[in-house]
């Protein structure tokens, strides 16, 4: 997995992107509940669409800090390219974006269902509940502080890769060939964020 986050890391989104935030966990017994539970880990997911926000092309699922200025700054210097629109619900940190020199779509969207109906909208959001139930369904119980960016990289890495599937396993084999060794213990000390 970490080779995966190694490769998935540089990815640059160009053109049409549709970029929401999200949490993947669920509260504690008796801890916090709701955005603020200690057992969430916040991260933002982006998808660039073609032109005619139809279809998918790659997408980039990343663990932040939180949803402040300095988090979307780190991650807007990383992943969207200097020609990239944005679409975006109305969440202030977003507003970075354009002072990148981004134009931003501004999309009213319900929740639930009804944010997959909105044109702008559809594709991150359909992704998004396709990984957070993949993730939930196959693993359920990772320490989503320490291990969600393996996790989400590997599921980033998949949809980039859907439609080479008879290459995908060669790929991965090469990816492991290059990447560094990492002892255990340094995989059990890295952190989820970049850098």
């Amino acid at each position: 997995m970490q080779s995966m986050t190694e490769r998935e890391a540089s990815r640059q989104l160009s053109g049409f992107v549709q970029i929401d935030d999200a949490y993947l966990g669920g509260e504690r017994n008796g801890g916090k509940p709701g955005r603020g539970s200690e057992n969430k880990q916040v991260f933002l997911i982006a998808v660039e669409t073609d032109v005619g926000l139809e279809h998918p092309v790659h997408a980039v699922i990343e663990p932040v800090r939180s949803f402040d200025d300095d988090s979307i700054k780190d991650w807007r210097a990383r992943h969207p390219a200097p020609d990239a629109e944005v679409f975006s619900d109305g969440l202030r940190c977003f507003r970075r974006f354009v002072d990148a020199g981004h134009a931003r779509t501004v999309l009213e969207t319900a929740g639930g269902r009804a944010a997959c109906e909105v044109r702008g909208a559809c594709w991150v959001n359909v992704l998004l509940g396709n990984v957070k139930r993949a993730i939930s369904g196959s693993h359920h119980a990772i320490r989503q502080g320490k291990y969600a960016r393996r996790y989400l990289a590997e599921a980033a890495r998949r949809f980039n890769r859907r439609f080479c599937l008879c290459e995908m396993v060669p790929r991965l084999a090469r990816a492991l060939m290059v990447c560094k060794p990492h002892p255990e213990p340094v995989l059990r000390r890295s952190s989820n964020f970049h850098g």
